[in-house]
């Protein structure tokens, strides 16, 4: 590395321009980047901080281009800036990502401002800030809400009763597959809908009409019920007997965004609630548990284990040729071989073990309470050969062959965002590096290839734990 020259000669190179030698200490300490540019961009001066953000000494910064090292993603933008910043005389701010000489990125926010200096002759003086931080704590919160989001729409969509939502007019906005089901509206025609056209109520005996149970709820600003014997007419002429209840829906600051009914049958027998319980936190095909109840139970299994200080196995599996076989025997057959596996998988565990299905041919497993890793390693193995026996008598031999990939607690991860990374970093090894098989992780083992599995993960779940 060439070593920096003196501030002196720097400052001699651009003639000066500022006034003091106090002044050129000041900049020699601050903890900002600062670096001056002729009109062209090339760098005639950077304090250390600056140098640091390139990764570069002052030698080998000066005389070339100050967008040297932006990001090529952000670079596009950078002739507009340049410009903006040599027609303008306000001084600009923006975010750029820097790739220094190591390949590090590091997010900046890098301003640009007009020196004029008599006798120098006009540059510009950038400031650059290193905002890594606050870009990952803005991404985290952004995944936060994403999640918070998503889950909000899954549990509407699973629960038994009928929900709609309406904006601060009164328009629809939000139906659930209740809320559908029960008034004959699909979602895409009803929202934008006033919600008199879609939740159309009359009283059974003088069949007159309702008054609405959202406009009540924002009308009053607060709770309200439905009277009893109401029908809500459908498109297709018949009627339900429904109840329901409303209630307003108030923004973070403090205003009225629209409101929530929430109604249901009041025909629905308790076996139709049962059912709808129960698909609220099972996989409809193969009956194993979905995400949301798999997510309650794993943070109930962990409890424990830390309780009576045992360990917990989280097993993510992966079908390797279950394309080819669903292509060959078609989607019907597919989804029986679905059935019989997950039969096959649940008589390999304890029924204090779970088992998930979390989509297409993915299944996650949550060994509780075991005692060491080679007690998850013959689960594991249990599985594998379950899942190669033949399945049909009546056509050609099939079997389905697993990757399986195993981490455990507390010892690769203490949440659920950490176990499922790295089961699920193993099964990738263990589908790339030998097939059919299991691996457990081991520290080193490189993560996914952007794209992977992992990338769509329970991201539901990410706050959890």
């Amino acid at each position: 590395m060439v070593s920096r020259p003196s501030t002196a000669n720097q400052f001699d190179e651009i003639q000066r321009p500022l006034s003091t030698e106090a002044e050129i200490a000041l900049l020699e300490v601050l903890p900002l980047g600062i670096m001056i540019t002729d009109l062209d961009g090339i760098i005639t001066y950077s304090n250390p901080a600056c140098q640091r953000l390139y990764a570069a000494s002052a030698s080998e910064l000066l005389g070339t281009n100050w967008c040297q090292a932006i990001d090529a993603r952000d670079r596009a933008a950078i002739p507009i800036r340049w410009q903006e910043a040599s027609a303008g005389q306000d001084p600009l701010s923006f975010d750029v990502r820097m790739i220094d000489g190591a390949g590090q990125q590091t997010w900046t926010r890098h301003g640009i401002a007009r020196l004029e200096t008599d006798p120098a002759p006009e540059c510009r003086i950038h400031t650059i800030e290193d905002i890594t931080a606050i870009k990952a704590a803005e991404q985290a919160a952004t995944e936060a809400l994403s999640s918070e989001r998503e889950r909000a729409r899954v549990t509407l969509e699973c629960i038994g009763d009928a929900v709609i939502s309406t904006d601060a007019s009164g328009r629809v906005s939000y139906l659930n597959a209740v809320a559908e089901e029960l008034t004959g509206w699909s979602r895409e025609a009803a929202c934008g809908q006033p919600i008199n056209r879609v939740f159309r109520v009359v009283d059974a005996s003088s069949r007159l009409p309702v008054c609405n149970p959202a406009d009540r709820a924002m009308e009053g600003l607060g709770i309200v019920q439905m009277p009893p014997n109401c029908l809500l007419l459908r498109p297709d002429g018949s009627e339900l007997a429904v109840e329901d209840s409303a209630a307003p829906i108030i923004d973070t600051a403090g205003r009225l965004a629209g409101a929530v009914v929430i109604f249901r049958d009041q025909k629905m027998s308790r076996q139709n609630v049962a059912r709808v319980t129960h698909l609220a936190r099972h996989d409809a095909l193969t009956g194993l548990l979905n995400r949301a109840a798999f997510a309650e139970h794993f943070d109930q299994a962990i409890h424990l284990a830390r309780r009576h200080q045992n360990c917990v196995g989280l097993m993510f599996i992966d079908l390797d040729n279950f394309k080819q076989v669903n292509d060959s025997l078609g989607h019907k057959v597919g989804d029986q071989l679905l059935k019989l596996l997950s039969w096959r998988l649940t008589s390999c565990v304890r029924s204090t073990d779970l088992i998930c299905r979390h989509g297409g041919d993915e299944f996650v497993v949550l060994l509780s309470e075991i005692r060491q890793r080679e007690d998850a390693v013959r689960v594991a193995e249990k599985m594998l050969a379950a899942a190669t026996m033949p399945y049909h008598a009546h056509a050609p031999t099939e079997s389905l062959e697993l990757s399986v990939g195993i981490s455990l607690y507390p010892e690769h991860g203490i949440n659920m965002k950490s176990l499922m990374h790295r089961a699920d970093t193993a099964m990738y090894h263990a589908k790339v590096g030998s097939g059919s098989g299991y691996r457990i992780y081991q520290a080193g083992m490189q993560r996914p290839l952007p794209g992977s599995r992992i990338d769509n993960v329970f991201k539901r779940t990410d706050a959890i734990g």
